[in-house]
């Protein structure tokens, strides 16, 4: 019963880590999308790796020192490795 609760607290924190990461890419398309012109406008919807690499190479040309893209990156390596922890928990690997 216990490493169920733990399993579910590290599901828990693995989807907070997802939600703020998700905030963080929207708030650098807006970041980069008020420095490029409209034809350059980066849409909200639809991410796939492409896009992502895009996203990520605009904000480092646009904001050299800026501080978004390492937290946005650090928070979805600790989604993994909690969402991780939360399968061994949970008993995904028994």
């Amino acid at each position: 019963m216990a490493s169920i609760i733990v399993g579910v607290i590290f599901v828990c924190l693995g989807v907070g880590c997802a939600v703020i990461g998700t905030l963080l890419v929207h708030r650098e398309i807006v970041a980069v999308n008020r420095k490029v012109s409209n034809a350059e406008q980066i849409s909200l919807s639809f991410m796939y790796p492409g896009k992502m690499q895009k996203i990520k190479a605009e904000y480092k040309r646009l904001y050299p020192t800026g501080k978004v893209e390492a937290w946005r990156v650090r928070l979805q390596v600790a989604m993994f490795v909690f969402l991780a922890l939360a399968a061994i928990f949970l008993g995904f690997f028994r």
